[in-house]
């Protein structure tokens, strides 16, 4: 029995107080705790000391590390003790979006970086970068337009499980058209679905439920927001199939904006096996400061987990880690890798 049937009671959180943040010691790796977050006992929030990064986008594990965009420009690897290298600097990667390691089986990429670039400007075609292991950038990737307009506004970028229907691709979410992209081994891209009728939604992240899930097993799970005003709490996950269209139930449905999700590893304390999302809430620039949450689902309702983030953009699990690129953690502009771990 895992801990999503263990406990009912009320929340407890641990708050992480001080004016500036305290620098505390893990196996000897030196992080910062991560200001003003509350999370439940027994888990900790830090974050990693990465002074490179200005304010980190996306992020993707690789072999227990992590690959990072930047919204400053840049994509780089860190080590879960914060080192950090530049991977492609902003001279040839000036405004990405989503990464992704490709898997074994991609042609003949596997291991190398796929990252979803905005040219020339930040509002500018999206299209996809390779990143081979030498270093060298080159595009592998363009984004068609279609009915509902030009893939700009670059999201994420994930690569289909190994088993299952959408496996041997590369999915591209793309707001600016509302629309997720398949692109094959080849670089060809193809519009799987576009999600503007008869609601204009606007796309946050890709995940994959596994077959286990009740719900979505073996499919496609989409981050989206009405583009439309009225109550704050519109956002949901939405169901992708293979044929690309969204189904009329969403996965789950009640947050501001939903930037992250996906099940916690087995060895994850006492939440295990569990399925967590994050919330971004509304952006700091425009008066979300600190309303960012990350939930946990029990018995199918969101239940908080984590609270006081500012705009967490994209969660991963990273062997036994929650993961979050905050590029507002700071303040406006100045972000953070933040690291939710398990004190059991």
């Amino acid at each position: 029995m895992n801990s999503s049937t263990r406990r009912t009671g009320n929340l407890l959180i641990i708050a992480l107080w001080g004016a500036a943040a305290l620098v505390v010691s893990i196996a000897g790796i030196a992080v910062a705790k991560a200001k003003s977050v509350d999370v439940e006992i027994p888990y900790e929030a830090t974050q990693l000391k990465t002074p490179e990064i200005k304010s980190p986008l996306y992020l993707q594990g690789d072999h227990g590390s992590l690959i990072v965009s930047d919204a400053d420009g840049g994509v780089y690897s860190v080590s879960m003790s914060g080192k950090t290298k530049v991977l492609a600097d902003r001279a040839k990667i000036k405004h990405p979006g989503g990464v992704a390691v490709a898997p074994t089986g991609f042609g003949s990429y596997a291991g190398q970086i796929f990252v979803l670039n905005a040219t020339p400007d930040p509002k500018g075609p999206c299209e996809v970068e390779r990143i081979d292991k030498g270093g060298a950038v080159s595009t592998f990737a363009k984004l068609p337009a279609n009915a509902a307009g030009k893939p700009t506004e670059c999201r994420d970028l994930e690569f289909g499980p190994a088993s299952g229907p959408y496996a041997g691709k590369l999915y591209a979410a793309t707001s600016g058209n509302a629309t997720v992209y398949a692109i094959d081994s080849s670089g060809k891209a193809s519009e799987l679905g576009s999600y503007n009728k008869p609601l204009a939604f606007d796309l946050t992240s890709i995940a994959f439920a596994p077959a286990s899930d009740s719900k979505a097993p073996n499919e496609m799970l989409i981050g989206l927001r009405p583009r439309m005003g009225g109550a704050a709490k519109i956002g949901r996950i939405g169901i992708i199939g293979p044929d690309g269209k969204l189904k009329d139930d969403p996965y789950l449905v009640g947050f501001v904006e939903p930037t992250g999700f996906g099940y916690s590893p087995a060895n994850w304390g006492s939440y295990g096996d569990v399925f967590f999302i994050a919330d971004m809430g509304k952006p700091i620039v425009t008066g979300g400061a600190d309303d960012g949450i990350i939930y946990r689902v029990y018995k199918g309702v969101a239940r908080m987990f984590a609270t006081n983030l500012a705009d967490p953009n994209c969660m991963k699990f990273v062997g036994n880690k929650m993961v979050l690129a905050d590029p507002s953690a700071k303040g406006p502009g100045s972000g953070a890798i933040v690291v939710l771990s398990s004190l059991l």
